[in-house]
């Protein structure tokens, strides 16, 4: 809302006639105005921000107060793509704050380069400094402002109406070599991240893949091993029925290195990643099988199968991260694939004993074998590449310049569990 002239004398009346100096009082709605700016611009609403910083620009007669509000409007200006008004608050900042710096690890690379080469020529031209005693407005018995060597009224406070533009000039900034590069549609500079992560499953990747030919293939396996054994130490015996009670379980740990790329740098949220990882996957077939005779007699076993196998997989990850991008807490979601070898052994043991009547006989076998002869036993061939897909839902957080900790629930060819510690460059 524009404040009339006066509407201002009458508000400067009443502070002094309070005993408030009118200055005060001003700079006091300068900080909540900048509050307000710096409170949009962290929700990324850029156009609220600039609304909030221009007023405080227009009240402020400290230089301090000045850099902040001229600060924000040029890096409002250049989140909204708009190169020419980001330089020019630039050129403002260089009047009321000649050496403010500012770091990559803060702000994007792109805009570090701008500041930094805007700053730079304002130096070389002998830009003028506003004194922190200077205020606003025409100087008394003057009915111009004052003209530097470089045609540039000083900066007192306020906005003029040239908007900083030198006399004779157009305010539009002249064009830079490092304006080019942010411009629309294109990154504002990307950053790296480096990450290591420990994972374990709840249900393990293939499960589904060899559970039941696991079964199968060991439960035949018994089978015929007991009825051999058995025939050729009592020869006429005749199978009956054949039953087994075995119990699947499995265990799956999961440790990486993963690379992630920001196209927007540290205030990114979109990133793709490759990781690497190191698999180690068992499963465990145990329990019992019987096999019943016409002779009345039986052989019990307590039987045990274990394949295991650790691939070494090569994952491609896209990876979106929610909320603010300055927060220090961010809910993300993951999606991405891979390719591992799969090769591994299959072991499995028995121990049967041949009841009948009084009678009883121990026999026992063991056995190993590799995933290519496992296949030659089974009705299908066990692939020679595992095929990843992943999906996670994740939360990292923050702890201190760039350095966090993150952890994963989701689907990674079976539910896991992940956790990991990262740092973004």
């Amino acid at each position: 809302m524009k404040k009339t002239p006066a509407l201002c004398l009458l508000g400067a009346v009443v502070l002094c006639l309070a005993g408030v100096p009118a200055d005060s009082a001003q700079e006091v709605d300068v900080e909540k105005a900048l509050s307000r700016g710096d409170a949009a611009f962290e929700k990324s609403e850029y156009k609220e921000a600039i609304v909030a910083y221009f007023e405080a620009a227009a009240l402020s007669t400290k230089p301090e107060n000045l850099s902040r509000a001229y600060f924000g409007l040029s890096l409002s200006y250049f989140y909204q793509r708009d190169m020419a008004e980001s330089v020019k608050w630039m050129r403002k900042i260089s009047l009321v704050d000649p050496l403010k710096r500012i770091s990559e690890d803060s702000y994007p690379k792109p805009f570090v380069d701008l500041f930094n080469q805007v700053m730079a020529e304002a130096r070389a031209k002998g830009t003028p400094v506003a004194a922190p005693d200077q205020k606003s407005g025409t100087p008394p018995g003057k009915t111009e402002p004052e003209k530097t060597e470089t045609g540039v009224p000083p900066v007192k406070g306020g906005i003029s109406k040239e908007d900083i533009a030198p006399a004779g000039r157009p305010a539009e900034a002249p064009k830079l070599r490092v304006v080019e590069a942010p411009v629309k549609g294109m990154p504002l500079g990307g950053r790296l991240e480096l990450s290591v992560h420990y994972s374990s499953w709840t249900l393990d990747p293939v499960t589904a893949l060899l559970e039941d030919s696991l079964n199968e293939e060991l439960g035949g396996a018994i089978q015929d091993e007991i009825n051999d054994e058995l025939n050729s130490r009592y020869p006429g015996l005749v199978p009956g029925p054949f039953t087994s009670d075995m119990k699947f379980d499995s265990e799956g740990a999961n440790y990486g290195i993963e690379l992630r790329y920001y196209v927007r740098g540290r205030l990114g949220t979109f990133s793709l990643g490759v990781s690497f990882e190191q698999t180690n996957i068992k499963f465990t077939l145990a329990g019992t099988a019987r096999q019943e005779f016409t002779n009345g007699g039986a052989a019990v076993a307590e039987a045990r199968a274990a394949v295991e196998t650790k691939p070494f997989s090569t994952n491609i990850s896209f990876r979106w991260e929610m909320g603010r991008p300055t927060a220090r807490v961010k809910p993300y979601f993951v999606f991405g694939f891979g390719f591992a070898p799969l090769q591994g052994t299959f072991d499995f043991n028995y121990t049967a004993t041949y009841t009948l009547g009084p009678f009883s006989d121990t026999i026992q076998d063991a056995q190993s074998k590799t995933f290519p002869e496992l296949s030659e036993d089974l009705e299908f061939e066990i692939p020679d590449f595992l095929f990843i897909v992943q999906l996670h839902f994740g939360l990292k957080i923050e702890i201190i310049g760039g350095l966090f900790i993150q952890g994963e629930a989701g689907f990674w060819n079976g539910l896991i569990l992940r956790g990991g510690l990262g740092y973004r460059f």
